[in-house]
């Protein structure tokens, strides 16, 4: 038994008589009868009875023709997988990212990724920058997206751009009806922070101790999703991401630019480099075209 006597067979089958089948193969009738016949002699099965020029499948033909064909969808699904893995370099893409990326920016991106690729299937997994960077290192997830890179050598992490934060601010807040708001304006009020431990919140606490400016820190939250929703219910102002506070636009608040600009930076952390797939590369070149046509760059981008 072979691949051709087993496709001349599948084709009888599906077109109901050997001139079609042979006409599919691009070989002579007398070949394919060839072929069946061969077939029949291998498997020691009577696959069709002949009814002058009219073939009839028996119950074992019938039988071994749904054989066949559960044989050919595990071969259509190869070919998918070849065809995906040649394209795309994978199937399927797995991306992490930290909460201010994650649960904004990042759908937002994979709803143009995946817009051309309708065979794709994508997981995004969203926690702090060290279980991201576990899960790229581990290979759980084909990229990361992070604020810090952490524990990452500089072969594996790329910086992909710098955001200015801006500031959120309850709309009937006195400091709403300014163009901008700096350090000083926010001497003795009430500020949502980021965690402690968190790198932003780490970077934020330092610049304002170097401008010698006093916070009222009364209330902190583990993501800025958070923090621009206590802004929304009166509770403080905020320094957040502005993908993050256009979220919370329809809320009563005010997004203002804060001088002198605080950029937050995002990094895409790499697995290692025999472990990087064409499709996370070309995921990556979205989320940068994203970044230049929805932000600012200081033109530190990766």
């Amino acid at each position: 038994m072979n691949l051709k006597q087993i496709e001349a067979f599948r084709s009888v089958m599906r077109l109901g008589s050997m001139t079609a089948a042979a006409e599919a193969l691009y070989t002579s009738q007398p070949n394919v009868s060839r072929l069946i016949s061969q077939l029949e002699l291998s498997t020691g099965l009577t696959l069709f009875k002949r009814a002058g020029v009219r073939l009839i499948p028996t119950q074992e033909g019938q039988a071994f023709f749904q054989e066949v064909e559960r044989a050919y969808v595990g071969m259509d699904s190869l070919k998918l997988s070849a065809k995906n893995i040649r394209n795309l370099g994978t199937g399927r893409l797995r991306v992490a990212a930290v909460p201010s990326t994650g649960l904004s920016l990042i759908p937002q991106v994979l709803k143009a990724f995946t817009e051309s690729r309708p065979e794709l299937t994508v997981s995004l997994h969203v926690n702090s920058s060290p279980t991201v960077e576990q899960w790229v290192k581990s290979q759980f997830c084909d990229i990361g997206i992070v604020v810090h890179p952490g524990d990452v050598s500089s072969q594996q992490s790329e910086l992909l751009a710098k955001v200015p934060a801006v500031c959120v601010l309850p709309a009937t807040h006195p400091l709403a009806t300014r163009d901008h708001i700096t350090f000083t304006d926010l001497e003795g009020e009430t500020f949502i922070s980021l965690c402690h431990g968190d790198g932003t919140r780490s970077l934020v606490d330092g610049l304002f101790e170097q401008a010698g400016v006093e916070r009222t820190l009364a209330v902190e939250a583990q993501y800025s999703a958070i923090n621009c929703e206590m802004v929304a219910l009166g509770m403080g102002i905020t320094l957040a991401h502005p993908q993050v506070a256009q979220d919370y636009r329809h809320r009563e608040i005010v997004i203002r630019p804060f001088k002198p600009d605080i950029l937050f930076p995002t990094y895409v952390i790499w697995p290692p480099a025999h472990a990087r797939t064409r499709l996370a590369e070309e995921f990556v070149e979205t989320l940068k075209a994203f970044y230049r046509e929805n932000f600012q760059s200081d033109g530190s981008e990766g």
